[in-house]
């Protein structure tokens, strides 16, 4: 999502090209340029990046657990567990590692519930909380979890990959759209310059991009989970 406000710019850029070629009419384009660039700065790169996060830490913490857990059973250590299971994440996961140096491995473990804000993990806190209470094999005790975690992180790659391709089924059939209306500028000219001055044919054209803009932020909310400005209130 590095480059998100480039792609958004371009695609309003591109959209905002489209409504003056389909009505003829600057102030048309500009306002489809306009509105596209809004509810992509607003809304849907916001939707993309905080869904893009979710997926990430959900990974993260399947990761975490699944070396955590193999590396407890063998060396019975909290710190060498720790280590192990805390290597090759991002600059998010590193940062807050960094911050709590001084804090011993448990704490450490027990702190990150607030960052992975995973039911899965504060299961995991809650078995590793009755190994080190009762001893045992970590392994057996952590056997149905580890099953859970792998079965919900196949799960939603699965949704994923199914949802990307739905995407660019969504895209190809607003690209159909778009060219036929694009079909009427050059398709039709020699009735072009009459439609363009009918303020119905205009209205029909606001409310085609109004409803692009509006249907996609549907396709994002159901694609993402996120609601309109939901990601914010996480971050209060």
């Amino acid at each position: 999502m590095k480059n998100g406000m480039l792609y958004v710019f371009l695609c309003a850029v591109l959209l905002g090209g489209l409504a003056y070629l389909c009505s003829d009419k600057w102030f048309l384009g500009a306002g489809v340029g306009v509105a596209a660039l809004a509810c992509g700065t607003i809304l849907y790169r916001p939707m993309l990046i905080a869904a893009s996060r979710k997926s990430r830490l959900r990974h993260e913490c399947y990761l975490f657990l699944h070396r955590y857990l193999i590396t407890l059973s063998v060396t019975t250590s909290l710190e060498k567990a720790y280590e192990t299971a805390s290597e090759g994440f991002g600059e998010e996961f590193k940062t807050l590692n960094g911050s709590m140096e001084t804090m011993s491995p448990r704490a450490k473990t027990e702190y990150l519930a607030g960052y992975f804000q995973s039911d899965t993990y504060k299961m995991f806190l809650s078995l590793l909380r009755l190994y080190l209470d009762r001893g045992g094999d970590v392994l057996k005790i952590s056997g149905e979890l580890m099953a859970e975690a792998s079965n919900e992180e196949e799960t939603e790659q699965s949704y994923e990959k199914e949802a990307k391709r739905k995407l660019v089924s969504y895209c190809f059939l607003w690209l159909v759209s778009l060219g036929i209306l694009t079909f009427l500028r050059f398709g039709l000219s020699s009735f072009f310059q009459s439609l363009s001055n009918s303020w119905i044919y205009l209205g029909s054209v606001s409310v085609f991009f109004a409803f692009l803009l509006f249907s996609l932020y549907l396709f994002l909310r159901h694609y993402t989970g996120q609601r309109a400005f939901s990601w914010r209130k996480r971050h209060v």
